[in-house]
């Protein structure tokens, strides 16, 4: 196989065969996005590198596999680039069980240099999807194997700190989301896990809105309509509320909604038509 001149300019056409993107829309993307800014020629042909392509190849598999809008790819990508210049990488492919041993030791010792440091190789090494999973399955073992509760709060508030710092690479970046979404995490949640799903609607182009301590169902209106929120959130974890929020949702019917609870919610019909009901594993589908 014959190595690739990093030095190559490559024609549209060209790029269009390599990357599956059709010629307009790649000047669209480049118009409305500045998703990258391609070489002229003197009669204002483009041009691109090898390095424009890789990342164009990037951004579509963000969009078609992980359902991230083209406006918010651009971030989404430099955010990448910047945890992974700044945090030492794993391999993604090797056994994790040793990796998930090693956290649970360090969180039993109150070791918080290395609990750190295992939350930013988890945080550089894997997308969202993966990641939750594994977050899901560290504090079930901590419950399981009977770690001391403080040394499991330490832990959730290293990792909750860990993804307010990734929220503020986004919260940052040029491209701001138009839509609005609120994010309601109901009482008995790790605190983590609103911030989480904050991060995954920002990459589903929302600006996730989300207030700190409980606050009653019914008082969210008192957010909602001012702020113009375009969608909800209810996590539910382990289906604690389900009869306030299924009459709370069915009240508003008018605003779309998604829950995210645990496998009950397969057997459950939505209460209203804008109502999605999302049982884990599947909260992470891209919202529509």
């Amino acid at each position: 196989m014959n190595s690739i001149d990093q030095n190559a300019l490559y024609p549209i056409r060209e790029v269009s065969r390599l990357t599956g993107v059709k010629p307009i829309t790649l000047r669209a993307w480049e118009r409305r996005y500045e998703l990258i800014e391609p070489v002229r020629t003197e009669s204002g042909h483009r041009l691109y590198t090898q390095d424009h392509i890789e990342f164009l190849q990037r951004a579509v598999k963000l969009v078609e596999e992980d359902g991230i809008p083209i406006s918010r790819v651009k971030a989404v990508l430099h955010e990448q680039a910047h945890l992974q210049r700044e945090t030492p990488i794993l391999n993604p492919q090797q056994d994790i069980s040793p990796l998930l041993q090693s956290i649970l030791g360090h969180v039993k010792q109150f070791n918080i240099t290395q609990i750190e440091r295992s939350l930013d190789r988890l945080l550089a090494d894997y997308s969202l999807m993966p990641l939750l999973s594994i977050l899901v399955t560290l504090e079930r073992r901590m419950v399981t194997d009977n770690i001391n509760r403080m040394a499991i709060k330490l832990w959730q508030t290293a990792l909750t700190q860990r993804l307010q710092v990734r929220l503020h690479h986004f919260q940052t970046a040029n491209l701001n989301p138009s839509k609005r979404i609120y994010i309601h995490s109901v009482s008995g949640n790790p605190p983590w896990l609103g911030k989480f799903i904050a991060l995954f609607s920002f990459e589903q182009g929302y600006q996730p809105i989300q207030l700190d301590g409980a606050i009653a169902i019914e008082q969210m209106m008192d957010v909602i309509k001012p702020l113009n929120i375009s969608g909800l959130i209810l996590i539910d974890k382990y289906e604690t509320n389900s009869l306030e929020w299924k009459v709370w949702l069915k009240h508003y019917a008018a605003l779309r909604t998604w829950v995210f609870g645990d496998t009950s919610l397969e057997d459950q019909t939505p209460p209203s038509v804008n109502s999605e009901l999302r049982a884990w594993p599947n909260w992470l589908k891209p919202l529509r």
